[in-house]
């Protein structure tokens, strides 16, 4: 009996938030890439969050970390294995393999070309049992076009040792926030593990003035959550969307490469308000309205909050007709390795995204005096939203989320 173990472990963190009216960027409908990459990524991303409104509660992942390491999987299958991976992914039918994981190999490179106030770092690594006949091909494709670093480790005879083997590299990588992705050894039959880490540190293009920041209200629909809500005016793309009865805005983070959207509706609070108005979104929807988004000074409130979502994604990938790799009897890795009978036993997803002002102060003055611009222009996260974050030039989501019940995330004091 073999099994592979494959891991996806990201974080993303906003640092500072949005301050006084600065004019900020117009953004594109359209992008052009190899294969529309970032489209293809954004298509599956929508997937994967509706098959997770099974339960209605805060979500965020990663789709670049999810589908990053579908694709190198991908690499290693074969037959109706691999052909179920390049479905669920979207890639089209006449584009080769190259071409994918060439297209993966540049917005990786695109994404690590930005600049000190925007740190994203992305990381992936192959743990393989020592002494397993994984195909030299396989591995030396994974370093080309995904960077991945290869390690050995003994499963076997060391399960524990290799659990905090693999735990140190993840808390490494996501800079501490992600300390023990692992709780427990893997199975003794494990001959494979792939990890991949998302790490993002952004400063907003404007800060926010710490002193803003007081107590306010979130409403689930169903209770009221008292969180520290950070206030400012400013003018940023926004767009009331009609036909979704919602409205959207984006922040920009410095050096304009990426944004935080936020959309909002505007009907009852309730899950299924929410929940409609994302299964209406696809790809080319998304892009046309943020397209037509354009600059309006608004008074934004949104929650200084901290969102750490953990789950395990093999019945999610089932949902979406990817079953075969799962399969002990029928999965088909034999681009990966010489052995028979070779499955991914499950797929562990972590992200924390933290969203604070710049300092760890800001909580402690909650007198302050608002410029408030009138209720008709205010834009306040103050309901269940759904928020990504997304590299303006390909239309990557790094991340996606919906906002459901959010941890109040109070300034440290000093």
């Amino acid at each position: 009996m073999k099994t592979l173990l494959v891991l996806a472990t990201l974080l993303g963190i906003g640092m500072s938030f949005p301050g006084p009216l600065t004019p900020t960027v117009r953004f594109q409908a359209r992008r052009q890439t190899n294969i529309r990459l970032g489209d293809l990524i954004q298509e599956f991303a929508l997937d994967m969050s509706s098959d997770l409104w099974e339960k209605p509660s805060s979500v965020v992942f990663s789709p670049l970390s999810i589908t990053s390491l579908l694709s190198v999987l991908m690499m290693g299958a074969s037959g109706a294995t691999k052909q179920q991976l390049h479905n669920a992914l979207y890639y089209p039918s006449s584009v080769g393999d190259d071409v994918i994981h060439r297209s993966f190999q540049s917005l990786a490179h695109s994404l690590g070309s930005s600049n000190s106030d925007v740190i994203i770092n992305m990381a992936s690594r192959l743990f393989l049992q020592s002494g397993a006949s994984i195909l030299s091909n396989f591995t030396q494709d994974a370093q080309n076009y995904y960077d991945a670093t290869v390690r050995t480790l003994q499963f076997r005879s060391d399960p524990l040792g290799s659990m905090n083997a693999i735990n140190n590299w993840v808390n490494r990588n996501t800079n501490g926030k992600i300390p023990q992705l692992l709780t427990q050894p893997m199975s003794p039959d494990t001959i494979f593990v792939a990890a991949n880490t998302v790490y993002f540190n952004g400063a907003w293009e404007n800060p926010f003035d710490e002193f803003s920041t007081h107590d306010g209200i979130f409403n689930t629909g169903k209770t009221n959550i008292t969180v520290p809500m950070m206030r400012t005016t400013m003018k940023v793309p926004y767009i009331f969307i009609r036909e979704l009865n919602a409205e959207m805005i984006a922040l920009p983070y410095k050096g304009k490469q990426f944004a935080m959207f936020f959309i909002v509706p505007k009907g009852p609070i309730e899950d299924r308000v929410l929940q409609e108005v994302e299964f209406a979104l696809d790809a080319d929807t998304l892009n046309r309205y943020i397209g037509e988004m354009k600059n309006s000074t608004r008074a934004i409130a949104v929650p200084r909050m901290r969102l750490d979502y953990k789950t395990y994604l093999k019945e999610n990938l089932q949902r979406l007709n990817i079953n075969l790799m799962f399969d002990s009897i029928r999965a088909d890795f034999s681009k990966l390795t010489a052995n028979d009978h070779v499955w991914v036993d499950d797929m562990i997803h972590q992200t924390v995204v933290e969203i604070t002002e710049t300092g760890t102060e800001a909580a402690a003055a909650t007198a302050t005096s608002l410029n408030r611009i009138g209720t008709s222009n205010s834009f306040e996260v103050n309901r269940p939203s759904l928020f990504f974050i997304r590299h303006l030039s390909s239309g990557l989501p790094l991340f996606w989320g919906r906002i459901i019940e959010p941890q109040p995330l109070y300034a440290q004091r000093q």
